[in-house]
């Protein structure tokens, strides 16, 4: 199962990128900050420290990035279970456009599979 998370900021990588490989996806972020997107396909790992009654680290591996402006992005949805944003309600305008381009690129490249979009917005 692959998983597109728009926003690799600290929601995006800290809480819900971390759910998604626990639950064994394919995860690719995206976003629009070019450094952090050249660090997360550099490392292909990061790691959470969870901090609670016991500490303990969650190590998410085989994580890469791309623009979310960009085509790739479109290309990464043509061929995704899932995509889930984390960006802010303000930014949620800029990011519908990509999305919206992606499930047209799934529909020109015949996948009728189902795709699940998940707003982690708070608001």
């Amino acid at each position: 199962m692959k998983a597109i998370q728009f926003g690799a900021g600290n929601i995006g990588r800290g809480f819900i990128g971390a759910v998604l490989s626990q639950a064994g996806c394919e995860l690719v972020f995206a976003d629009v900050v070019e450094d952090l997107l050249t660090q997360i396909n550099t490392r292909g790992e990061y790691t959470v420290h969870v901090s609670d009654v016991n500490s303990y680290d969650v190590a998410v591996k085989g994580v890469r990035a791309v623009n979310s402006g960009s085509d790739a992005v479109i290309e990464e949805i043509a061929s995704a279970d899932i995509i889930t944003t984390a960006v802010g309600l303000r930014i949620l305008k800029f990011v519908a456009p990509a999305i919206a381009k992606g499930i047209v690129a799934r529909k020109a490249a015949l996948n009728d599979a189902p795709l699940n979009v998940i707003a982690c917005e708070n608001g």
